[in-house]
């Protein structure tokens, strides 16, 4: 089961990044919040990239404050 948890974790992940990078060039799509759920959704399996966000966010008040709301959130759903 935990396997499976993990790969849908990356795999959900991955896929938010790719739409984040889209919403980067396409003027229709929020890319920053798309890649911030995908790299909270991975930062579930991977410690180092939470420690790298973490380091990152604390840099930018504005990304800091999305980043706490978007993580509390997505550990309340998906129980992590």
């Amino acid at each position: 089961m935990t396997n499976i948890k993990k790969t849908f974790h990356l795999l959900l992940g991955t896929i938010f990044i790719i739409i984040g990078l889209c919403g980067l060039i396409l003027p229709i799509l929020n890319g920053t919040l798309f890649l911030l759920l995908g790299l909270i959704l991975i930062s579930f399996e991977i410690p180092c990239i939470e420690i790298n966000i973490n380091k990152y966010a604390s840099k930018n008040q504005y990304v800091n404050t999305w980043y706490k709301k978007l993580d509390a959130w997505m550990r309340k759903i998906f129980g992590k």
